[in-house]
């Protein structure tokens, strides 16, 4: 895939995009503390802002990445998101900055973002051949799990060199970077592209028409276009969910992400307060999570091809389960070197198994769902699975505040094994297997 110059363009600039995203995780929150001597609630409503945006505007994003060319899509949503992101240094050093400011921006750039993946979704699928999607993923999710833990601690050093301010400054830049590989990239290599996206066009003209009919007879051109943008939003969540292989795929990621957010609410307080480690340690446990991210990367697409579809799926929520439980148990363990030890192999255990069942979730979906809707089913997926991801953080804060940390991971990771009930006896996704499976037409 390297060899392809346009693959290379759209990898290289997702990953820059990548990496100016996890930094703006990292610098806003240290903005807000550092700056406006945020209060912790404050500091909470922050922290919602993206899941908010995916919850309120998911379904409507998608259908709007579905009606216009993909890459024109996420040019726009990246000069979008610099726009936004560089108004916060032009507000400090105007005196207009607050914590109002601050979640509409992270807000708004949530929705870009899920704009962005949702367009870059479908334009994977019409630029290169269905056949090579496994690989595209790979190599996608493994920038993904390189951002995740180098981008924060970038974003930390350039706030610890430059200050919050300026540090936001260079995420604007990688912005700009990811805009200019987007615009030298050869969009529409394949030639279906082109049908495709007559087709699309017609698709949509077609629906403009019926509008216009509806339209007409209500005598209500605004209410005719808001219910066409409402029937559109619908038609993603309902064709995902009516789909016999997407939808366990897409409730056993639902099920599974509620109790990795109650996970993950308890996990740094656990391991500082109650292993006591220090923030090197944890941040060498990450960085063990990071390590396994990578190399999953490079050997998911040959597992897939290797391993049949449902058992790889099961064994991609079973290890990472395993991995959650090496974190509590490893109270047990008298040593302080075996306890960071048995930490870090969790992570790595858990971020190694999550790349391979996000490459294959983001396979399955691109391999049976029509190119023409593969935006809309793409935020409904979203809408869907990280939409439980606040209930499970307060869940798991909650657990952890009345019983015990160590209750709640251990409760936690309970969750996780269960997840495998919607897939484990699907006989649907026991007969499908990605590298046998046709793809479904582009129109």
């Amino acid at each position: 895939m390297l060899k392809d110059r346009s693959f290379r363009s759209l990898w290289t600039a997702q990953t820059v995009s990548l990496f100016g995203t996890q930094a703006s995780v990292v610098i806003i929150p240290l903005l807000a503390l550092g700056t406006l001597d945020a209060s912790a609630f404050e500091m909470g409503l922050l922290g919602s802002a993206e899941s908010l945006a995916v919850l309120l505007l998911g379904l409507w994003v998608g259908m709007t990445a579905d009606r216009y060319p993909r890459r024109s899509v996420m040019v726009t949503a990246n000069i979008l998101r610099l726009l936004l992101i560089g108004m916060i240094p032009v507000a400090y050093a105007l005196d207009m900055l607050s914590i109002p400011l601050l979640f509409t921006t992270v807000f708004l750039v949530g929705a870009l973002t899920l704009l962005y993946d949702s367009a870059l979704s479908s334009h994977m699928v019409l630029t290169f051949d269905r056949r090579q999607l496994p690989k595209i993923n790979s190599y996608m999710e493994g920038s993904t799990a390189v951002s995740e833990v180098a981008g924060p601690g970038l974003g930390g050093l350039l706030v610890q060199a430059l200050g919050a301010p300026l540090a936001l400054v260079a995420d604007v830049c990688s912005y700009i970077a990811s805009t200019v590989l987007l615009l030298g990239s050869e969009g529409g290599t394949k030639k279906g592209e082109k049908t495709t996206a007559r087709g699309d066009a017609a698709h949509e003209d077609a629906g403009h028409e019926d509008a216009g009919h509806e339209a007409g007879e209500q005598e209500n051109p605004e209410q005719a276009s808001e219910q066409e943008t409402v029937k559109g939003a619908l038609t993603g969540f309902t064709w995902a969910f009516s789909h016999p292989v997407l939808r366990p795929v897409i409730v056993s990621a639902a099920h599974f992400n509620f109790f990795t957010a109650m996970f993950f609410a308890v996990y740094t307080f656990y391991v500082v307060k109650e292993l006591g480690f220090s923030p090197l340690l944890v941040g060498l446990a990450s960085a063990a999570g990071g390590l396994g991210g990578v190399l999953s990367a490079t050997a998911a697409s040959s597992f897939m091809s290797k391993v049949r579809t449902r058992l790889l799926y099961v064994l991609s929520l079973v290890v990472p389960t395993v991995g959650a439980f090496l974190v509590p148990g490893s109270e047990l363990l008298d040593s302080s070197l075996l306890r960071f030890l048995a930490v870090a192999a969790g992570m790595f255990l858990w971020s190694f198994a999550i790349v391979v069942n996000l490459v294959m979730s983001e396979t399955i979906k691109q391999m049976v769902t029509p190119t023409h809707m593969i935006g809309q089913v793409t935020s409904a997926m979203r809408f869907t699975t990280l939409g439980f991801e606040p209930v499970g953080a307060i869940v798991g804060g909650t657990v952890s505040q009345f019983l015990s940390p160590t209750t709640a991971l251990v409760i936690a990771s309970c969750g996780l094994a269960t997840s495998i009930a919607w897939v484990v006896f699907n006989r649907h996704l026991g007969t499908y297997d990605v590298n046998e499976a046709e793809p479904v037409s582009t129109v």
